[in-house]
């Protein structure tokens, strides 16, 4: 998994790196850090699992519900 963080920012607009769990065999997803530097926590069961293509497709849909969930949120918190 970690092989694919020189990548991120290819695959995805302006996303540094993922910060993985430490369980070493199917480590989880907790967060994707921006090349800014703000972190976004992924939630829950976003683990590393068979092939690349399966869980980046995993990782990008946690990111869609995770930005989703906080912009809600940001727009409440304003209102």
């Amino acid at each position: 998994p970690l092989a694919v963080q020189p990548h991120l920012i290819k695959c995805f607009d302006n996303i540094k790196m993922l910060e993985f769990g430490d369980h070493p065999q199917t480590p989880d997803i907790l967060a994707m850090i921006s090349g800014e530097g703000e972190r976004i926590e992924m939630g829950k069961n976003l683990k590393v699992r068979g092939e690349v293509e399966s869980w980046l497709g995993a990782v990008e849909e946690h990111m869609i519900i995770s930005l989703r969930k906080l912009m809600k949120q940001g727009v409440t918190d304003y209102e």
